[in-house]
């Protein structure tokens, strides 16, 4: 293996840093991050790196391969020379959203990643939005966290009190809009959420904005975003998350694949 670069590939950290917070992206349970039982970094130049990785999963171990690469040609060219050896592994491949994976490969599961740093430049929040910050919370505030949820998406992800910051919006003295800031990884757990009725005011990039600044205050370099799509076709819900996160200028747009067997 060559020597380890300040940056892993793409990602703005190096490969400890990734460690890190991917072991704490795993609390979120999705398809290409879950309970970590090791990662090992197989091999890395400035194109691209190959990462082992075993979960555990309903008490079995489970093995996933992860390619990250500049661009999808370097990555079919990493999937192929590495399949022999990982028969049976799932295969996740990280590139920028501006490319595409191409045929051979079929995809299962897409998911988005968003990277926004302390200078990053946002669109104008709403002033109107009065935000305040939560390091706890009663069992009344859970139950305002969960109406917010569930007139944005329409499912409920409680906070973890051991990991979270809520950042909490209000407009004319109603509860709006919310977010939890990881503060073990920095990345924006199960996104920012508005209330569907007042969407397009700039609320979400409000909370946006505020959370990135209180990154910045527990000294994170950088604040990530992850949203799993719904579809392979993109919902409406995930075209409308996507766009609210692109117009907010993401220094860093990247798509998370899981192929197909």
């Amino acid at each position: 293996m060559s020597k380890p670069l300040d940056d892993l590939c793409v990602l703005p950290m190096s490969f400890n840093q990734f460690t890190d917070w991917y072991r704490e992206l795993g609390k979120l349970k999705i398809f290409w991050a879950k309970q970590l039982n090791s990662v090992k970094l197989v091999s890395i130049d400035k194109e691209k790196c190959l990462i082992e990785i075993e979960w555990a999963v309903r008490k079995h171990a489970e093995r996933a391969l992860m390619v990250i690469a500049r661009d999808s040609n370097t990555a079919s060219e990493m999937l192929r020379k590495s399949n022999n050896r990982y028969l049976g592994a799932i295969k996740l491949v990280m590139i920028p959203e501006v490319d595409m994976l191409n045929p051979p490969y079929e995809v299962n599961a897409w998911s988005i990643l968003y990277f926004w740093s302390q200078s990053s430049v946002t669109l104008e929040p709403n002033s109107e939005a009065r935000i305040i910050t939560l390091s706890t919370w009663s069992d009344d505030d859970v139950e305002i966290f969960k109406q917010i949820h569930r007139k944005s998406w329409g499912f409920f992800a409680p906070p973890r009190r051991e990991d979270h910051i809520v950042v909490l919006a209000y407009l004319s003295g109603e509860p709006v809009g919310m977010a939890y800031l990881n503060k073990n990884n920095f990345n924006i757990d199960y996104g920012i959420h508005v209330v569907r009725s007042l969407w397009r005011n700039r609320i979400g990039t409000r909370i946006l904005r505020e959370t990135l600044d209180l990154g910045k205050k527990l000294g994170a370099k950088h604040v990530s975003v992850v949203r799993v799509l719904r579809s392979l076709k993109i919902s409406s819900s995930d075209k409308r998350a996507i766009s609210f996160y692109r117009s907010n200028n993401p220094f860093l747009r990247l798509n998370v694949y899981r192929l197909a067997e």
